[in-house]
């Protein structure tokens, strides 16, 4: 998936394609040397373009890792909102989305490089999720589950919890207990009760 993003932006205009051009060689570099070790002249030297072409897209390096984290995150998260679209409850989607997300991610060892990168150095990333996590938290809400609306510092303190999840997911073998203890740890900060959180997340990833 290394041309990812500009395959997929194949038949747009020249300067969708050329911004996810650098997006993907910033993916690639930074999973393998890292945020603080990938500089703006090595993007632009895999990318093939100059780094006056790298200056007409993006400002510094810092924004374009915030964008090719923010959209692995879209790309991600609209996959999953439609593979849940049959989960009828809330909670299963919030315990279901998660687990999805974090073995996606980390199935992707580039993608995880990436996340895990653009959070480690306290980038501001929104991620996508967000928008979907809100919308299934009000869905549970309505169905009578005791969660409340995360403020943003929640929704930080919840992308940082998946993000490490992918994280520790990407060191040694894959463990499906970090996913387990993730939805767990997040319908916590939501409100839910240890065992309300329990029993939601034995229901959904049984």
């Amino acid at each position: 998936m290394q041309h990812f993003f500009h395959d997929r932006a194949r038949n747009e205009g020249k300067r969708v394609r050329t911004r996810s051009l650098l997006i993907d060689s910033a993916i690639a570099l930074v999973a393998e040397r890292g945020v603080l070790n990938t500089t703006v002249q090595e993007l632009t030297r895999a990318a093939g373009l100059s780094n006056g072409t790298f200056y007409n897209h993006f400002d510094d390096r810092e924004q374009l890792i915030r964008e090719a984290a923010t959209a692995i995150a879209i790309v991600l998260a609209e996959d999953i909102a439609e593979r849940v679209q049959d989960v009828e409850t809330g909670l299963g989607r919030i315990v279901v989305s998660t687990d999805m997300f974090i073995s996606r991610a980390a199935a992707n060892r580039d993608w995880g490089k990436m996340l895990s990168e653009a959070s480690k150095n306290a980038f501001d990333m929104q991620l996508d999720f967000a928008k979907n996590l809100l919308a299934d938290i009000q869905l549970a809400i309505g169905q009578g589950a005791p969660l409340q609306i995360p403020d943003k510092f929640r929704l930080f303190q919840i992308g940082a919890l998946m993000v490490l999840a992918v994280e520790a997911q990407l060191v040694g073998r894959r463990n499906k207990s970090i996913n387990r203890d993730t939805c767990d740890a997040m319908l916590r900060l939501l409100g839910a009760t240890p065992d309300q959180a329990r029993d939601a997340v034995e229901t959904y990833l049984s």
